[in-house]
C-alpha cells in the first residue's frame, strides 16, 4: 500500500503539544527565577541601608560622645542628610535610642524576613533583630 505525500505533510496535534508544554515549563522557570532574583537584590539593597545607616550612627557617636539624641532627621552623615527608603518603598527610622544602642525599624514583606535577618545578623554589632507582621526591628549596640 502506497501513502500519498499529502498524508504526510504537516503537524500533529501530538507535536503541537508537545511544544507547548515545553514553553510553558521554559517560561515559569524564567518566572521564577526572576522574582528570586529581583529579591535578593532588594534584601542586597536593604543590607546596604542598613549598614549605611549604622555607619552614620557610628559617626554620630565618634562626633557626640552618645546616640541618646539621635533620630531620623538628624543624621547628617548619609546622603542628602536624609534616611534612605527601603527598597520596598517605605522609609526607615529609628527608635529606642539609648546611649549606646538604637532600633532600626524597616517595613518588609513577611514572606522573606527570615532571610534578611539572616543577612542583617552577619554583622557583629546587631544584639537582636525580629520581625513582626512586615516590620523588621534591627537593634544596633555600638
Amino acid at each position: 500500500m502506497k501513502k500519498s505525500s499529502r498524508s504526510m505533510l504537516g503537524v500533529t496535534l501530538l507535536e503541537i503539544m508537545l511544544v507547548l508544554a515545553i514553553a510553558a515549563m521554559v517560561i515559569v522557570m524564567s518566572i521564577r527565577y526572576y522574582q528570586s532574583a529581583s529579591n535578593n537584590q532588594k534584601m542586597a539593597a536593604g543590607l546596604n541601608a542598613v549598614t549605611s545607616v549604622i555607619a552614620a550612627g557610628e559617626s554620630v557617636l565618634g562626633a557626640k560622645g552618645s546616640l541618646a539624641t539621635i533620630a531620623t532627621d538628624a543624621l547628617p552623615y548619609l546622603p542628602n542628610n536624609a534616611m534612605p527608603n527601603s527598597p520596598w518603598g517605605s522609609p526607615i527610622t529609628i527608635s529606642g535610642a539609648a546611649a549606646t544602642t538604637y532600633t532600626i525599624v524597616m517595613n518588609i514583606p513577611s514572606s522573606i524576613c527570615p532571610a534578611f535577618l539572616s543577612l542583617v545578623q552577619q554583622n557583629n554589632k546587631l544584639s537582636t533583630s525580629n520581625c513582626s507582621g512586615n516590620t523588621v526591628n534591627v537593634v544596633v549596640n555600638e
